[in-house]
């Protein structure tokens, strides 16, 4: 009763109240149930119980991986960020913000997936504090051989690029500016003049450059350096974004960061022969996938909807969602690779989670009744999906279908 009870409030994109809950539970189950006895059953045990629930559904992942184009050349493409949203600041010693004019108490959500197959590898809260670069060195242990990841500057590390390199796995990201690259000229490493490549890459009308080169004033760690000029425009909205931004907090933008504001700069170390420099850059783009699935938790299933209340109970109440959740994305990722298989044609993402979302009290009537009725579901999933959920194309944007398709050689 308590678990259907968190399944109740994880179906509404807004926190029920205790007097909501015990009017549900008196209704659903016929047990009358104070505001106070609710409030007590929200301990540090329950908490574990609902966080173990989690562990099992991860561990019974079902697999479907599509296998298709430059794809086949990876055994996993990872991709990994996280969300971040404040919480009340009765919870900033369990989980502190940013302080300052930023929040008192926050968390973070931790996500890392395989675009193939859409298992998930990682999901983890932790404090909004809690920087993504120390995420990047205590997960290094789940990279496996053939994987490329995939993942943006806040988990830029060199150490863990070496770990992926040992690992005999691949990696793509974007170059972080205060990083020092250089090319080695004799038996001389000589930094990279990115002002003087500026020029040289304008006068000679380049845009594009792949470099074999070395980052990191001490480390001098191998990669290779996907050098891409963009657009004057383009420029000048990065530079009145980062201004804005170091003004609020109080500093001024890096000469780094000026010298290398008029290139996209990706590093990785997929060989030239079985990856292009252009193809490098496009793929990084698929990247903007979990930012869409983040959108889809937030505007569709209300994570960062939460009120003032004590931290088990948030716990239960995030990780109630969470759950809810991975079930979908496991019904959409079966359901997307058996379409797939017999379309060519990809589902999406944000239409399929929101049709989800919207029908989860009857899942939940299935799942609390013995699963009777699940394969009628199932079913019914099916049919919804292929009538009306398919992924658009973009027009003037290359979206995921396309950057699957690349020819990457």
């Amino acid at each position: 009763m308590f678990f259907d009870s968190l399944l109740y409030d994880a179906t509404f994109a807004t926190t029920k109240s205790y007097n909501q809950l015990a009017v549900e539970i008196k209704s659903s189950h016929g047990v009358e149930i104070s505001k106070q006895g609710i409030d007590q059953r929200f301990n540090e045990g329950a908490a574990k119980y609902i966080e173990s629930l989690i562990g099992e559904q991860l561990c019974e992942q079902v697999l479907h991986s599509i296998d298709t184009g430059w794809f086949k050349h990876f055994k996993r493409i990872i991709i990994k960020d996280s969300t971040k949203f404040d919480v009340s600041k009765n919870l900033k010693e369990k989980l502190p913000g940013f302080g300052g004019c930023a929040s008192e108490a926050g968390t973070c959500i931790q996500y890392e997936f395989d675009v193939k197959s859409g298992y998930v590898n990682d999901l983890a809260i932790t404090p909004a504090k809690r920087p993504d670069v120390k995420d990047s060195l205590e997960t290094i242990n789940k990279v496996r051989a053939g994987d490329l990841t995939i993942r943006d500057m806040g988990y830029f590390v060199i150490d863990y690029f070496r770990g992926i390199q040992e690992e005999k796995a691949f990696f793509i990201s974007r170059l972080k500016p205060k990083v020092v690259v250089y090319q080695k000229k004799g038996n001389k490493f000589e930094e990279i003049d990115f002002v003087g490549l500026y020029h040289m890459m304008t006068k000679n009308n380049i845009e594009r450059l792949d470099k074999q080169v070395f980052i990191g004033s001490d480390e001098k760690f191998p990669v290779r350096l996907v050098i891409g000029l963009i657009p004057e425009e383009v420029v000048a909205a990065r530079m009145q974004k980062i201004n804005k931004y170091n003004k609020k907090k109080g500093r001024q933008t890096g000469k780094d960061y000026i010298n290398k504001a008029r290139f996209n700069l990706f590093i990785t170390n997929i060989p030239d022969d079985i990856m292009k420099s252009e193809a490098i850059a496009n793929i990084y783009k698929i990247r903007w996938q979990i930012e869409l699935i983040f959108k889809a938790w937030k505007s569709i299933f209300g994570l960062d909807n939460v009120g003032q209340m004590k931290y088990t109970r948030l716990m239960c109440l995030l990780n109630a969602r969470l759950l809810l959740i991975l079930i979908n994305w496991e019904t959409l990722m079966t359901e997307r690779y058996n379409l797939f298989k017999k379309t060519g044609r990809l589902l999406s993402v944000y239409k399929c989670t929101k049709t989800l979302k919207d029908n989860s009290r009857d899942l939940r009537r299935i799942l609390t009744n013995g699963c009777k009725g699940l394969e009628q579901w199932i079913r019914w999933v099916n049919e919804i999906f292929k009538s009306n959920h398919w992924l658009e194309e973009k027009k003037k944007k290359m979206g995921f279908e396309k950057i699957m398709c690349l020819n990457v050689l």
